[in-house]
């Protein structure tokens, strides 16, 4: 009788193929929370963002129309209105805040309200509005601060009422 060759494998194959599965399922699921942290670190870039466009929209209102005191008179208009700073300080700042669910942060409460810093400054001779918000990264690390910041050149005050304003919102750090 010839003799048959074993065919399959061995004990050992199989224990070290577990072993090597087993390590690298474990690797991978230790990169889980790195992976969920850096995308909780552009969703606050996200909200930062939003809140500067949000604040650049809010002004856009704001000086769409001309004042009420120089809708009669065109000279009186131009005059005021020859930039924005009849309605607009140079300088302002106020504070906004977004809510993030805070998993990983081993806090008691699932979610919480993160604080933005937002500063706007008006420089009056290029007519142009600069929105700074400071936020954290890592809503964990709420003392380590990043900054977005978002510039847009105003358009003209002597709009008549339900006229489209442009929508141009230039990002610096594209320029």
């Amino acid at each position: 009788m010839a003799e048959r060759a074993e065919e399959g494998f061995s004990l050992l194959e199989l224990v070290v193929c577990v072993g090597l599965l087993s390590a690298g399922c474990v690797l991978a699921l230790a990169l889980l929370p790195v992976l969920a942290r850096n995308a909780q670190a552009q969703m606050m870039r996200d909200a930062a963002t939003g809140v500067a466009r949000n604040a650049i929209e809010r002004v856009r209102a704001a000086t769409a129309y001309y004042p009420a005191a120089g809708v009669a008179d065109p000279n009186l208009r131009r005059a005021t209105t020859a930039d924005h700073a009849w309605v607009l300080a140079p300088a302002a700042t106020y504070a906004a805040a977004v809510r993030v669910g805070h998993a990983l942060c081993a806090a008691a409460a699932s979610t919480t309200d993160v604080p933005l810093a937002v500063a706007l400054t008006y420089d009056a001779p290029s007519d142009t509005l600069t929105v700074a918000v400071s936020y954290p990264p890592d809503p964990c690390a709420p003392a380590v601060l990043a900054t977005v910041s978002l510039a847009a050149e105003l358009a003209p005050s002597a709009y008549a009422p339900q006229t489209q304003l442009p929508a141009a919102i230039a990002d610096p750090a594209l320029q």
